[in-house]
């Protein structure tokens, strides 16, 4: 299909030419074609569809840089033993709830947040994923979720020593797989929304030799590594009891830090920690949500970005609306430091660049702008500033106004996901009403 966007006020995202007005955006197939005045694209482009943005905001679709489809069933669940501590957390809901996932539950559990992602504005994910007793396969039915709505996603299947030999190699086999799938896809049609990566829990639950062997799969690939961090001290104390090494220093040494790889977290990480994060280009996913949800503690972002590190904004499965990460993580750094001037520059950096950069260095797809050539994933919100809408006052509206606005349409490669708060070809009563007959299935295994 072909469209021609017109009447809305554009935030392109590009350095130096961010917001356009009297301006239309023209959309032929998967891609942007032109931006440019209205009246020369419809006199150039007479055929393509018009779509009348109402005043509304046209900015590029928003990307989650962490995100675990799978959690959507902890949603109402009564964890089966309190929870003293963070092993505990990861022990009595984490490792018993993803152990409780079949085929279904995994399509469901990324349908379900993937309807809400394309609600919230939220076209490209980096999904992180685990269902011990459902490996192969499951991150086609991902996938599979994601096409059924619209959606784009770096996937990756979550490889532990935890639940024994044959399910690590099933893991790894896993993402292999799906790699190779993806990259063969790719090479027929270069539009092909979604990619694989090699997914890792985290340094306390992966011996030496998985490690190992799960760096070289990737590297054979060319691609990264997808692993928790130093999101809990456990980590490091189990690591170090284990394998005599710091998490840091155990990762350096295996080459999992590498500017294709993600590790998310990183919040006990110490100052030569960040320097070895930033002499390899490692990729960190911050999520501040979870982390209080967790009360693990703060990653020290600031101090990461300062040595260069690349820094973008997961939601760990807490939601799959980045808007409100950005709005919490931001007021969580200024209360804790108690500096009101804090993370001004550094969250707008993240929320608006790294995050869609990050996406597109990892799989070559090229979105985040409202450019000639981009993949054309775009989002019409219904945001009318009440004040003067500039180029130098954007991110105090999209922090103080964006950020609540609902989105009205969601383009995906040019596909129309969502028109009119609407998300077409999809009966989103009849999939709830699915997914918590699934979600009673899933409950009873994990009680059992």
């Amino acid at each position: 299909m072909s469209y021609l966007i017109h009447n809305a006020t554009i935030f392109t995202n590009r350095d130096g030419d961010p917001i356009r007005h009297g301006e239309a955006v023209a959309v032929d197939g998967t891609r942007i074609a032109a931006v440019g005045p209205t009246n020369a694209l419809a006199a150039r482009y007479p055929d393509f569809e018009r779509i009348d943005g109402g005043g509304r905001l046209l900015m590029p679709g928003l990307t989650n840089a962490h995100m675990h489809y799978y959690g959507l069933f902890a949603r109402g669940l009564d964890v089966k033993e309190y929870p003293r501590n963070f092993h505990d957390v990861l022990k009595y809901l984490w490792w018993s709830l993803d152990r409780a996932l079949d085929e279904e539950a995994v399509y469901y559990s990324a349908l379900v947040p993937a309807i809400t992602a394309i609600r919230f504005g939220v076209t490209s994910t980096i999904d992180h994923h685990a269902s011990p007793n459902a490996v192969d396969g499951s991150l086609d039915q991902i996938e599979k979720a994601l096409r059924q709505v619209g959606g784009r996603a770096l996937l990756c299947y979550e490889v532990s020593e935890r639940d024994g030999e044959a399910i690590r190699e099933a893991g790894l086999a896993e993402n292999v797989r799906y790699m190779r799938k993806c990259q063969a896809a790719r090479a027929a049609d270069p539009d092909y929304p979604f990619d694989g990566m090699m997914g890792l829990h985290a340094s306390f639950t992966v011996d030496d030799e998985t490690l190992e062997r799960a760096v070289g799969l990737a590297d054979d690939h060319d691609r990264g590594v997808h692993i928790h961090m130093l999101e809990d001290f456990v980590d490091e104390a189990e690591t170090r009891r284990h394998y005599h090494s710091g998490v840091l220093d155990r990762l350096y040494a295996f080459n999992v830090l590498a500017p294709k790889s993600i590790v998310a977290h990183g919040i006990y990480v110490d100052r030569n920690g960040e320097d070895k994060m930033a002499e390899r280009g490692v990729i960190l996913a911050h999520q501040a949500q979870s982390n209080m949800n967790n009360a693990v503690g703060r990653a020290d972002i600031y101090a990461l970005m300062k040595k260069g590190v690349r820094v973008g904004l997961g939601t760990d499965g807490m939601t799959a609306d980045v808007r409100r990460e950005i709005a919490t993580g931001y007021l969580m750094h200024k209360h804790h430091e108690q500096e009101l001037n804090l993370g001004w520059d550094e969250y707008r950096q993240m929320a608006l660049k790294n995050n869609p950069r990050i996406y597109r260095d990892l799989t070559g797809q090229e979105i985040g702008e409202i450019t000639r050539g981009y993949q054309a994933d775009l989002i019409l919100v219904d945001y009318f500033p009440p004040t003067e809408l500039t180029t130098e006052n954007f991110w105090g509206h999209f922090l103080f106004g964006i950020v609540d606005a609902p989105v009205d349409t969601t383009m995906v490669g040019g596909r129309i996901a969502m028109r009119g708060r609407v998300i077409l070809g999809v009966d989103e009563a009849a999939v709830a009403a699915k997914a918590r007959e699934v979600a009673r299935q899933v409950w009873q295994r994990y009680y059992d």
